[in-house]
């Protein structure tokens, strides 16, 4: 038996005695309501590394902060539906996060990943995920690790488009109208439109989001290639 505290987020082995013959498993000591599952395989935290484009400063080879992002595993054919996902903050020395996939069996899926102000962005291909063990994957360290090339690179790193504030899949004028607004406002903080991550909201935020906006970046997925 495993128990999760948040929500599926992250889960803690509990035990259990297994019978098979009554085909029930038996756990004494239950404390608490929670969110309880059965495996038989412990989940496994999958590690991905990926980076921001905005929060990325290339002098110091570090993110301006750590964040939170989400990973989607998704089927590898249409309709592409969301089989598990997991939420990990990204380290700003590593840019590691560890994503534990509490519901998915072993399989082959896309990674989808999401990010408060960043371009969704899909893993080139399917790749091979086995309960038990997790997986491994790298967006950092070559264009051709996202769906259609999405990246852009930054010296010697490869990023996660920023600037897409409202999360609907383009960096276009509405993005860069909100960062303006905000930043025209002083607005600080933990907030969407601080797009490289320094928790003020001024014209490098406005920039970014301007730049990627006037080159018409937009997200490039198996469900939009």
């Amino acid at each position: 038996m495993f128990r999760s505290t948040n929500t599926g987020s992250t889960w803690t082995a509990r035990g259990g005695t297994v019978n098979i013959v009554a085909n029930n498993i038996t756990l004494t000591g239950i404390d608490a309501y929670s969110r309880w599952s059965a495996s038989s395989s412990s989940p496994v935290a999958s590690t991905i590394k990926l980076i921001m484009e905005g929060f990325y400063n290339v002098s110091t080879t570090r993110l301006n902060m750590r964040d939170t992002a989400r990973v989607y595993l998704r089927n590898s054919s249409s309709p592409y539906a969301i089989v598990d996902s997991a939420k990990s903050i990204i380290d700003s020395v590593t840019y590691t996060g560890s994503f534990l996939f509490s519901n998915a069996g072993t399989g082959t899926y896309y990674l989808q990943t999401k990010h408060r102000n960043s371009l969704e962005t899909w893993s080139k291909t399917p790749q091979s995920y086995t309960l038990g063990t997790g997986l491994n994957y790298d967006f950092t360290d070559n264009i051709t690790k996202a769906f259609g090339n999405n990246m852009i690179q930054k010296s010697s790193k490869f990023c996660l488009y920023s600037g897409d504030v409202t999360q609907n899949g383009f960096i276009d004028l509405t993005d860069v109208i909100s960062v303006n607004n905000n930043s025209r406002d002083f607005v600080t903080g933990y907030v969407s439109t601080d797009v490289n991550g320094n928790s003020v909201v001024d014209l490098t935020d406005v920039l970014i989001t301007y730049n990627n906006s006037n080159n018409f970046v937009v997200s490039k997925t198996p469900l939009n290639p």
